[in-house]
């Protein structure tokens, strides 16, 4: 009898190709990696983007005084006796600006000031109410009627002294009461003031040696 040949079991076929967790596993792992990078520009961004915001916010919406100046004064009507009863009046035209570097209007009202010859009132500053727009800057103008004359509360001889030299010293103090308006949101109560000192020449019918704080 011929030989039979032996039978042996099949082979169990051959995996050509890799499981397919290990094919992708890679890949996922670098796609995870760059959502996660993602995810940190994104919170990176929107951290940058709000502390920039609240920077502004705190800029616009914090309210400054507004800045007084008082940028000239004109001389006019002056007269002026140094006898036995010394005296001068003068009237003063000046030019105010009010500086608002706030993001909303400035509202003012009942404002006013003094002249002063040393330590006595000579003169009553009255501003008009007004209003400055945001970020601008107004220029007004207010006349003053100054009037010195001996009396009990002045030095005739100090007095005397000045007219003769040619030269009287005058100080102001002016004081403006407001509100800053922001967007109609936020209404913050201002009152920038100003105090000045000033000789009045006699002779040139002119003011020097003008000096301000605010």
């Amino acid at each position: 009898m011929a030989e039979e040949n032996p039978k042996f079991p099949l082979a169990p076929p051959r995996n050509e190709y890799p499981r397919s967790d290990q094919e992708y596993a890679p890949a996922v792992i670098e796609s995870q990696r760059k959502s996660s990078k993602c995810l940190v520009y994104v919170l990176v961004t929107i951290v940058t983007v709000s502390a920039a915001l609240l920077i502004s916010a705190s800029i616009i919406l914090r309210p400054n005084t507004p800045e007084v100046q008082l940028e000239s004064v004109t001389v006019k009507n002056l007269s002026h006796g140094n006898g036995t009863s010394p005296s001068f009046n003068v009237t003063l035209v000046t030019e105010l600006t009010i500086d608002n570097e706030n993001y909303g209007y400035f509202e003012y009202k009942n404002c006013s000031g003094s002249v002063f010859y040393g330590s006595v009132t000579v003169g009553d500053v009255k501003i008009r109410d007004g209003r400055v727009e945001a970020r601008e800057v107004k220029r007004i103008n207010v006349t003053v009627d100054v009037d010195v004359r001996s009396n009990g509360n002045l030095d005739n001889q100090n007095l005397r002294s000045d007219i003769n030299s040619g030269i009287v010293k005058l100080n102001s103090h002016s004081k403006l009461h407001g509100n800053v308006n922001l967007f109609n949101v936020l209404k913050k109560t201002k009152t920038p003031e100003l105090d000045c000192s000033m000789n009045l020449v006699l002779a040139r019918r002119a003011v020097e040696d003008l000096v301000c704080s605010s």
